[in-house]
């Protein structure tokens, strides 16, 4: 008997929806939701494609999912953004019992969400243990670089002449408030963030 075993890990960003609260007749309850993963480059009004799957709610992802709970208290479908990483992704099939399509055979996605990276509510940002921990190990090796020039900001020449934003990014407001303060400005007819031509020379 082989004891070959293949890990099979899906990470992204999406939003949090259909949060649920599962007590089982027998077992322990558990938290189940169905995410809904960001894909594909955005269009001109910052919207992706999405793709959504169910998950149940294992391992680290625990911790950051009791965090969220309170949001959807009261039945509420709040915009929760998250990142996540999801194993054992398969397509199972299942049967429509209502509608139009009833009696005929669907398919849907499945997997484990067992881990939360950071999540996004009512603008504020916030990070798994882990992900706090690995931040401050970063900052301690890129302290000394930062102190020891005057200005941290890139050199203006090394600046690209335009950028997007997209507005589902987490960190939306904080890259446009940078943009701003290296001198590019809001092109309403390219919908981009320009650096004027001095600056950029």
């Amino acid at each position: 008997m082989s004891s070959d075993y293949y890990d099979l890990t899906t990470t992204g960003i999406g939003f949090i929806n259909r949060f649920r609260l599962n007590k089982p007749d027998q077992g322990k309850p558990y938290y189940s939701v169905t995410l809904a993963a960001l894909r594909g480059k955005a269009n001109d009004e910052g919207k992706t494609l999405k793709t959504y799957i169910d998950c149940n709610v294992v391992g680290d992802a625990v911790a950051m999912i009791k965090q969220i709970e309170p949001y959807f208290a009261g039945n509420q479908e709040p915009a929760i953004m998250a990142k996540f990483v999801i194993g054992d992704l398969e397509q199972r099939p299942f049967q429509y019992q209502s509608g139009d399509r009833k009696g005929q055979t669907g398919f849907a996605l499945k997997g484990r969400l067992f881990d939360i990276k950071w999540f996004k509510a009512e603008d504020k940002l916030f990070y798994s243990e882990a992900e706090q921990l690995r931040h401050q190990e970063i900052d301690k090796v890129e302290a000394p670089a930062q102190s020891a020039t005057d200005d941290p900001q890139p050199a203006q020449d090394s600046l690209p002449r335009q950028v997007k934003l997209v507005q589902d990014d987490p960190y939306f407001e904080e890259r446009k408030s940078q943009l701003k303060q290296q001198g590019y400005r809001w092109n309403s007819e390219s919908q981009l963030w320009e650096l004027p031509e001095k600056a950029a020379a």
